[in-house]
């Protein structure tokens, strides 16, 4: 497998004209598939620790996210997509957050199914963006609450390793997992900004509610249907 270009750092100030200009991403081997977390098949961000600055439904909100330099609110810059407030140590004499501290996520995939890859976009977010993330995943049956998904009785299975990522950019992971999951869990190390979370996978449908539907379109995206190859693809 190519190896997939990694971004870290911080991006230069925005110095006006195409907020895009200088973003950085590159050509990600699995995004062919299904995005899992679009919401128009359903899925949601159910619960965060904290969104003090930008709120998480903006993590799956579709298209790019969007950037208005003068659009200002009582909390400051107002950014498209999830911020976090900043982490801060214990005293003065310890400023620092703790290695292990994070902000958390949870994601209701919008169909059950095998993750291929994952794209944790910062757009716009050039150095408040998290040091770090990891993403890990869990296949739990009906409409769990965010308590019971925290709970202990909740198998998570790390998808993405805590890995750095960079600002202004489209940080893509390949996922190895050959499992079905039904929630993800996105944490920033230690805070900051996402601006989009994308989830690349295969439709795994549960066959219990198959089969409570009867009669159902087996085409149907949400029920696995996927479109294999044509013979010509001229104009899309």
């Amino acid at each position: 497998m190519t190896a997939i270009e990694r971004f870290t750092g911080d991006a230069h100030p925005y110095g006006g004209g195409d907020p895009y200009a200088d973003y950085r991403t590159a050509d990600f081997p699995f995004t062919h598939h299904t995005d899992l977390a679009d919401r128009r098949l359903g899925a949601g961000v159910v619960a965060a620790n904290d969104e003090f600055f930008a709120q998480r439904e903006n993590l799956l909100l579709p298209g790019r996210a969007e950037f208005d330099p003068g659009h200002f609110g009582h909390k400051g810059k107002v950014m498209d997509g999830w911020e976090t407030r900043r982490r801060r140590g214990t005293s003065a004499e310890d400023p620092w957050p703790a290695a292990d501290d994070h902000d958390w996520a949870l994601i209701r995939l919008g169909a059950p199914g095998v993750v291929r890859g994952i794209v944790v976009d910062t757009a716009h977010f050039r150095g408040n963006h998290p040091a770090a993330v990891s993403v890990e995943g869990a296949s739990v049956a009906g409409a769990p609450s965010p308590g019971e998904l925290l709970s202990d009785d909740v198998r998570w299975t790390t998808l993405v390793p805590r890995t750095p990522v960079g600002g202004h950019a489209a940080n893509g992971f390949a996922v190895t997992a050959e499992r079905r999951f039904t929630h993800l869990r996105l944490k920033q190390h230690p805070d900051g900004g996402v601006a989009r979370l994308r989830v690349y996978g295969e439709i795994v449908p549960d066959p219990a509610w198959l089969a409570a539907l009867g009669t159902f379109d087996v085409v149907a995206l949400e029920n696995g249907g996927r479109v294999e190859d044509a013979s010509d693809r001229f104009y899309s």
